[in-house]
């Protein structure tokens, strides 16, 4: 009874939520799009997006049907639909988050133009809050969609492992858990369309965003978003493509494991012993999210309608604050609610073990932004020190932002790995997945945020497109510079999350073919923690290379367009479409072989080396790859911000010697271009691909443990 009450009530909650954001959809399209070449722009990047996400979704439709397919002939008719439902759900909520994001654009730098004579308190304010109306259905959409596809699994298969006449999956020689499979291709569903949109959507927008810069702006001395520099449509789109979609789809798939790995460790932990605390252990997720889903609609409410303040990052910090304390409270009510009086005896401090596991998530997962920030910030201690060492060439100011990006990846990764293990300790195992859920339980405010950035960063490159009044771009740029460090934290949820969801599955991974720990010091297990190793790293090579391709390719497009002397002086528009197709082509070609290489690799160690060999190379892939991120993704938004203390004409350290502050602003726009790959392309692969494998290695250990050549 306990389920379906929870499962009424969350429907309830997700009905509000639509009902919410169709308001906020309408409020913010009737906004005014400004002067008519404003609104020109806006249509052009609206109809640049789509175009390239119409390829993508052909390419992630066919894949989907063979792999749902696949599932459906060697594995379950059931779990094929899951799967499909996942990959509706994740396409449903992109496709709407990106369609709002096009249309905010230019209504946030219409407001901007429009309260151009007012204080900048004011004007900043009306700017903001017309911003996060916007990003606030980005995040929103995809919490509810994740949290419809598992309400939908439990109503119409449900999670009933006791039965075992009907929960088991029967395959010759071994046998699988239906709700596991079922639980598992769902979250499948949600990583393929996450790495399809992530991989292609990077290389468009840091291809275009590198092409840009290395010729428009160190070759030709254009300002940023100059409407001559051929690539800055591109540049545009790719914000729409990458940095909404593709953070949605990551982050929503990121939460999806969080529930799916905490229902899966109760059923092979609790499937033989009380159905009550099964059933509280399987309802415990639900909860939580439903009730973060509902603090982030208040927080997110709040940032839209505050008091103004000129600085953007209290309104945002104060939304995140109210949804961790919301997702808190929630997860209080439903420890007491799912196991007063009969919980398990690895819940060490009883019915509140999994609330305290909860905060230990909620801990890290506010702290791992806060150290982001603290990192990436505009006005931090290292944008200023590497902005006024700048002046000594790419080579020191790209080292520096290296640097900085090395010793960030231990307060983070030690934060991670610390709250894990304090939740392990006090709930065991389950206790290790309700962490990673408290992490993501607010991602809606989290994916908010972050899509606060690109807006921005869009309305900014209008404004210049446009040839708007100075003061419109300062203003949107301030936004902008926050966004990149909210852009930061998103990356920094959406990697650490990773690395705990990896963790946790490693536990519900061992128990379901053995119900025992991996053994480090066995043969077979250090073998698959070696291969793991060697393929994240060749993962993360083959992206750089891809986009670097690209954007080599992007930057003679550019040359090419900009050596006409009509084009150069703005007399001659230049031809923004074929940097587009430059963009598209390489974008759409490369991302197969990197969503091949997760899938085969998984394949191929399962059955050639066996379920401990495979364990070991998702564990380390985890090892490697969740330092890695950090790295990649806090070195490349402290080398954009560095650039953007120029942009804001914040360095004043080399006085009037021009000479000095034109090769480092040079050195910081070439270092920029270096994190860009770092940030939004590697970075935010990474944990997709940990994702995958395992996922993939989740729902086939009785399989690679069963059959294997070695």
């Amino acid at each position: 009874m306990l389920l379906q009450h929870v499962y009424y009530a969350t429907f309830a909650v997700l009905v509000v939520a639509v009902v919410y954001m169709v308001l906020q959809y309408r409020g913010v399209v009737s906004m005014s799009e400004g002067t008519k070449s404003m609104a020109l722009m806006a249509a052009r990047i609206r109809k640049g997006a789509r175009v390239f996400e119409f390829e993508v979704w052909q390419k992630i439709t066919i894949a989907s049907l063979v792999l749902a397919a696949l599932i459906y002939l060697f594995v379950d008719k059931a779990s094929a639909i899951a799967f499909l439902m996942g990959a509706v759900l994740t396409t449903a909520s992109v496709i709407i988050g990106m369609s709002i994001a096009t249309y905010a654009n230019v209504r946030a730098s219409a407001i901007a133009l429009a309260t151009i004579d007012e204080d900048d308190e004011t004007a900043g304010g009306k700017t903001v809050s017309a911003t996060v109306k916007a990003s606030q259905i980005c995040g929103i959409s995809v919490q509810t969609a994740l949290i419809l596809g598992l309400v939908l699994i439990g109503v119409i298969w449900g999670f009933d492992p006791i039965a075992k006449a009907t929960s088991l999956i029967k395959i010759e020689g071994f046998e699988l858990v239906a709700s596991v499979v079922r639980l598992t291709a769902y979250g499948l569903g949600w990583s393929i369309v996450a790495m399809f949109c992530r991989v292609p959507g990077g290389i468009f927008t840091k291809a275009a965003d590198i092409g840009a810069d290395l010729i428009g702006k160190i070759e030709f001395h254009f300002k940023e978003d100059d409407h001559r520099n051929p690539a800055v449509l591109a540049d545009q789109v790719g914000d729409n493509v990458n940095d909404v979609a593709g953070n949605q789809a990551d982050l929503g798939e990121s939460t999806t494991a969080t529930p799916s790995t905490s229902i899966i460790t109760a059923i092979t932990m609790y499937s033989t012993g009380s159905i009550a605390v099964l059933e509280g252990a399987i309802a415990y997720p639900f909860i939580v999210l439903t009730g973060g889903l509902i603090s982030s609609m208040i927080g997110l409410y709040y940032a839209s309608h505050a008091k103004k303040s000129k600085n953007p990052a209290h309104q945002i910090n104060m939304s995140m604050y109210i949804a961790a304390g919301g997702s808190l409270l929630a997860s209080l009510i439903a420890s007491y609610i799912c196991f007063y009086g009969n919980s398990p005896v690895d819940f060490k401090a009883g019915w509140m073990s999994p609330f305290l596991s909860t905060i230990f998530g909620i801990v890290a997962g506010v702290g791992v932004g806060l150290i982001a920030q603290r990192f990436t910030d505009m006005d931090s201690w290292w944008a200023k020190y590497i902005a006024e060492r700048a002046d000594k060439g790419p080579a020191i100011a790209s080292s520096l932002a290296q640097a900085a990006g090395w010793i960030s990846c231990l307060p983070e990764v030690g934060l991670v790995l610390l709250m894990s293990y304090f939740a392990e300790k006090v709930t065991g195992p389950y206790g290790s997945a309700v962490m990673a859920l408290g992490m993501l339980s607010f991602v809606a405010q989290a994916i908010g945020a972050d899509a606060f950035g690109p807006i921005s960063d869009n309305a900014g490159g209008i404004a210049e497109s446009c040839e708007l009044p100075p003061k419109v771009r300062k203003r949107t740029d301030k936004n902008d510079a926050f966004g990149n460090e909210s852009a930061a934290v998103g990356k920094a949820f959406a990697i650490s999350s990773a690395a705990a969801v990896v963790k946790a599955q490693l536990n519900a991974y061992a128990m379901t073919y053995r119900a025992t720990s991996l053994n480090l010091l066995d043969g077979d297990v250090t073998l698959g923690i070696f291969i793991g190793v060697g393929m994240m790293a060749m993962f993360c090579g083959l992206l750089a290379k891809f986009t670097l391709d690209a954007a080599t390719v992007m930057a003679d497009e550019c040359r090419r367009q900009l050596m006409k002397p009509e084009v150069r002086s703005g007399e001659e528009l230049p031809d923004a479409e074929a940097c587009i197709r430059i963009a598209t082509k390489y974008g759409i070609s490369r991302m197969v072989i990197p969503v091949a290489i997760v899938i085969v690799e998984t394949l191929a160690v399962g059955f050639i080396f066996g379920a401990d060999a495979l364990g070991g190379a998702i564990g380390g892939s985890m090892y490697i790859g969740f330092p890695l991120a950090v790295y990649f993704s806090n070195t490349g938004g402290l080398a954009d911000n560095v650039k953007k203390r120029f942009e804001a004409e914040l360095v004043t350290c080399f006085g009037d010697d021009a000479e000095k502050y034109n090769l480092a602003y040079s050195a910081a726009i070439v270092i920029d271009t270096i994190g860009d790959w770092m940030k939004d392309v590697v970075a935010t692969a990474i944990d997709i691909f940990m994702k995958i494998q395992g996922i993939l290695g989740l729902m086939l250990a009785p399989a690679f443990n069963a059959y294997h050549l070695l």
